[in-house]
């Protein structure tokens, strides 16, 4: 007896099409018969091809929401089209961005926007088979825009806290977002940590089935000792691991298998899982080392009781989760702030401290650990240590943690405060010659906290001229008008300046004459040696008659970036400086020939002018450092080992090369 597919009865034809490409079900399955046009179009098969081809989504979406509500009602289908559409235009952006430098920022922008939508695609991207044509730039900019990504989520965290009464909720992402600027391809984000924190408080609750019963004193000694007893806060070895960059990392706490972290986040932790047990719980900004609270219900006392508080303010009491599995007297402390001389005002340490306040401390503590390496010069053992996280180059690491604490200090203070840009030039200066693809993020969240930061100094000045006129009539019109800002002062200028440069027809430089052949001996991509340094470098430039004619095929090297001149004619290229000394040094020997070129140096990947004369060229592979292969493809496609050079992606500077 012959049978067709027609004879299928519909519940297999349903659990068949969960396991076909949903593009086939569209393009072709669906379109059989009407029949199966109703089976291939039910919510419920979408709602499954939903959850299983896409894991990251931007909020705007509400999964959650929709996965709660009835299938029939939510367009399951449209949703799955709407994701595969946007797949498909981060494949054709990212596909400009690397055939091209002519508009990368704008479609890295355009990447960017699309926020979590875009994820997925690039973690592919960011993964591709080390056979792909084009590798090392696939991952390099599918990274960048990645990591832009996650930057976006910590700024927009970040910025709900201006404008705003000082906020003493959601601490777990505020302290989160320095773990964005770091995260790269791993899994743990915000999502990550406030799952993890809601576990821990379901784990504590599992083990301790009397805990409804306890008094509040009860409470916060039976977590704190569970957390430390379970290694959940504090460190091994604080004498020499307490400056390590991961310590300063709640993520990276909750998910290391030793869980380092510093007193502030110890006390994040604690006071995180208390408020999901019930407990109302702070964080103390105590000089030095942070501690947290525990405040008593309204009307009891911490044993349980009725309250005696003869004023009527909740019973608080103090612990120490990273050091103490006992309660810290609130006399001890403020003896502990005698010692340190502080004699008034000392209550504002001892009362809870606002999200941005505990922010604007763990910025502080990751510039102490930049510091504390910078002063440890020559021991390169140490230094890799205290830099190292989960994933990532080391040295790029450091400077995006310092690039999250600038993003923190703008976004937590309000623009009220006098002192509000007292690091904004440094801020745009690090932006611009190192996150450029960060644009989109300056314009969205930074621009408007400077136009009213402006405006409120203007209008400030405003009144003080009135006031003088007031008292003084005849004394004139007051000080002068305040000069208007300019180059790292301005925001305005900034972006537009990165703007102008992404929209630059490039500077070909190629390769005419036979003299030109003569004088620049070696080419785009190939591996040297320095000759008196020994550091290893890759060229991605070169001028035959001198630095003043390198094609920068940078957003910024030839417009902005400062210059340190060294021995031997060579010039390290570097977010510091100042222009005009950079000119000059690559004038100073018009004759000589200069390449640029990526180099790796101790636990630094940074940007050289060299002279030919102390390239050394590298013929084999194994000569090379892991560390260039984490920057190359901003400039190359691939390395080819039978050659030992990297394959130029800069074709459009250097297209004999």
């Amino acid at each position: 007896m012959r049978s067709s597919l027609e004879d299928i009865p519909d519940e297999i034809v349903r659990h068949i099409l969960l396991y076909l490409p949903p593009e086939d079900t569209l393009e072709n399955f669906q379109l059989l018969s009407r029949r199966y046009r109703h089976l291939a179009t039910e919510p419920l098969l979408w709602r499954w091809h939903c959850r299983h081809s896409f894991r990251h989504w931007r909020p705007e979406h509400k999964l959650p929401e929709k996965l709660r509500a009835r299938a029939s009602s939510v367009d399951w289908r449209g949703l799955w089209i709407t994701r595969k559409r946007n797949n498909n235009r981060v494949a054709r952006l990212l596909a400009g961005v690397i055939a091209t430098k002519v508009g990368q920022l704008k479609r890295l922008k355009q990447i960017c926007e699309l926020g979590y939508d875009a994820k997925d695609y690039l973690l592919e991207q960011c993964r591709v088979d080390d056979s792909a044509e084009d590798v090392l730039a696939r991952r390099y900019h599918a990274g960048s825009a990645l990591d832009s990504i996650h930057r976006g989520v910590a700024v927009e965290v970040w910025s709900r806290y201006q404008g705003q009464a000082l906020s003493s909720r959601n601490l777990d992402t505020a302290l989160g977002a320095f773990d964005m600027f770091v995260l790269h391809d791993q899994p743990h984000d915000l999502d990550y940590i406030v799952r993890t924190l809601d576990e821990l408080a379901e784990r504590f609750r599992a083990e301790h089935p009397t805990f409804d019963d306890m008094s509040t004193r009860q409470k916060a000694l039976f977590l704190v000792r569970w957390l430390r007893a379970n290694n959940l806060t504090g460190m091994d070895h604080p004498e020499a691991n307490y400056r390590n960059l991961r310590n300063c990392f709640i993520g990276h706490a909750l998910s290391d298998e030793d869980h380092p972290s510093l007193p502030i986040i110890s006390s994040a932790i604690f006071t995180c899982t208390a408020e999901r047990l019930g407990m109302t719980a702070f964080c103390l900004a105590f000089p030095s080392h942070v501690h947290a609270a525990v405040y008593a219900p309204a009307g009891e006392s911490l044993d349980g009781g009725e309250s005696e508080s003869p004023d009527g303010e909740p019973e608080r009491m103090c612990l120490d989760p990273y050091g103490s599995d006992d309660e810290v007297t609130l006399r001890d402390l403020r003896a502990r702030l005698a010692e340190f001389n502080w004699l008034q005002g000392t209550e504002a340490f001892l009362t809870p401290s606002p999200v941005p306040i505990i922010v604007q401390r763990t910025a502080q503590n990751i510039r102490s650990t930049h510091d504390r390496i910078h002063s440890l010069a020559g021991n390169e053992a140490l230094i890799l240590e205290m830099k190292r996280l989960r994933r990532g180059h080391a040295g790029l690491n450091m400077d995006a943690a310092v690039y999250a604490a600038m993003w923190a200090e703008l976004l937590m203070k309000q623009t009220s405060s006098f002192h509000w840009d007292s690091n904004l030039a440094s801020f745009l200066r690090r932006f611009a010659l190192s996150w450029a693809e960060d644009a989109w993020l300056v314009q969205r969240h930074l621009a408007p906290l400077y136009d009213r930061f402006i405006a409120a100094q203007q209008q400030q000045q405003q009144q003080q001229q009135q006031q003088q006129h007031h008292q003084q009539p005849g004394a004139g019109r007051g000080p002068p008008p305040r000069r208007r800002r300019t180059g790292w002062q301005n925001l305005h200028e900034i972006l537009a300046m990165l703007e102008n440069i992404d929209r630059r027809t490039p500077e070909v430089s190629r390769r005419y004459t036979a003299d030109i052949n003569a004088r620049v001996r070696y080419r785009i991509g190939q591996v040297f040696r320095h000759r008196r340094y020994q550091y290893v470098g890759v060229i991605n430039g070169w001028a035959a008659m001198g630095g003043a004619g390198l094609s920068m095929p940078h957003y910024l090297d030839g417009a902005g970036a400062g210059a340190e001149a060294e021995e031997d004619g060579d010039v390290v290229v570097g977010p510091g400086g100042d222009a005009t000394e950079a000119a000059r040094s690559s004038m100073a020997a018009p004759q000589r020939t200069y390449y640029t070129c990526l180099f790796c140096r101790k636990s630094t990947v940074d940007r050289l002018r060299v002279a030919q004369e102390n390239v050394v060229i590298i013929d084999d592979p194994s000569q090379i450092p892991d560390d260039l292969f984490f920057v190359a493809g901003k400039f190359f496609k691939r390395f080819d080992r039978e050659t030992c050079t990297f394959v130029s992606n800069i074709r459009e500077y250097y297209p004999d090369d």
